[in-house]
């Protein structure tokens, strides 16, 4: 595993612990990575988590206006 996996892998713990204690969380990947994850983990790394988040069906992301916020799938909303 290399440190940039690891370093995605955390993320992705992170963001799975965050949204089990906050299901109906909602943000822009700059409020994930400051908010959710403290600010512990770099941008781009944020970035490929969520993007690994959304391909195993775990994650989406919706627009709104010209933002798009990342938040836990959710089926029938």
């Amino acid at each position: 595993m290399t440190s940039s996996s690891a370093a995605i892998d955390s993320a992705i713990h992170l963001i799975r612990t965050y949204t089990a204690l906050h299901p109906r969380s909602a943000d822009t990947l700059e409020g994930v990575a400051q908010w959710w994850l403290d600010r512990q983990i770099p941008l781009d790394v944020t970035a490929a988590a969520l993007a690994q988040l959304r391909a195993a069906g775990e994650m989406e992301h919706v627009d709104v206006g010209t933002r798009q916020l990342w938040r836990r799938h959710r089926s029938g909303d």
